[in-house]
């Protein structure tokens, strides 16, 4: 299909089937994106005509065809996690990807890994699970007085999705909530189901990641000291190696640490 010169930037609401229905949208209009940007960065977008889609299950479910159709279903798990990085020079790599992929009668350009756009998406991706492994262990939950851990992250890209899975597993037998600070939402287990949540009031400082003392159980202060002195206890001073600690835990993930509070 040619796309006409006449660009324009496309502009959803931030979700997954909002970018599959951009991507529907600028075939079936012909048009070129300029860029492809979350609404909640409107900000940040460069001048230019805006083109505001809004979600359309039937379309981006189309679009999930397609891609399966001309790769497969773990491709489309690949693209997926590579969307959750989060950015309008990702959404246009996805952009650029799809161009190729729908091109492609052969089905096999999403195996090229000499392609450009293919290495990049699954860096990409890759990138955005490395992330998520991480979290799988940086997480710190509190206890609140009606018996329900919470734990906030503040992670680069959104990963609460791929977290689910690894927590539930964890925890079948309690109530738990992981909360994404940046992005203002969490992910909300009820022991039968994990469900997203928004929250007005937040049960945690936004800047420490403290349950609010009214909230918080009675011996959650205690539990939080013991853990400081337990760090401090097994670390020795004389082999001290800031360089490689900084390589297993990046700075960026030490907000919500109660290890690493005050440090």
């Amino acid at each position: 299909m040619q796309l006409t010169n006449n660009p324009c930037i496309y502009t959803f609401n931030g979700s997954f089937e909002g970018f599959l229905t951009v991507v529907f949208r600028a075939f079936d209009d012909k048009r070129m994106p300029e860029s492809i940007v979350s609404r909640a960065a409107q900000a940040q977008l460069p001048l230019g005509e805006m083109v505001h889609v809004e979600t359309c299950n039937d379309q981006a479910a189309r679009v999930c065809a397609g891609i399966v159709e001309r790769s497969d279903q773990r491709n489309l798990r690949l693209f997926h996690v590579a969307f959750l990085a989060e950015s309008a020079e990702t959404n246009m790599l996805l952009w650029r990807y799809l161009q190729h992929l729908f091109r492609d009668n052969c089905r096999e350009y999403y195996r090229n890994m000499l392609d450009e756009e293919v290495y990049a998406l699954i860096q990409t991706a890759r990138q955005v699970r490395r992330e998520a492994h991480r979290f799988q262990g940086f997480v710190r939950f509190q206890r609140t007085r009606d018996n329900m851990y919470v734990a906030a992250i503040d992670p680069d890209h959104n990963v609460l999705k791929l977290l689910s899975a690894h927590f539930r597993s964890r925890f079948p037998d309690r109530h738990w909530l992981v909360y994404d600070t940046r992005r203002q939402y969490g992910i909300y287990y009820d022991k039968k189901s994990v469900q997203e949540v928004r929250m007005e009031a937040k049960p945690f400082n936004l800047n420490t990641g403290y349950i609010q003392k009214q909230a918080r159980s009675m011996d959650e202060d205690y539990y939080r000291t013991l853990w400081q002195h337990y760090y401090d206890a097994i670390n020795i001073a004389e082999r001290k190696n800031h360089r490689q600690m900084r390589g297993s835990m990046p700075r960026r993930y030490w907000k919500y640490l109660p290890e690493r509070s005050g440090k």
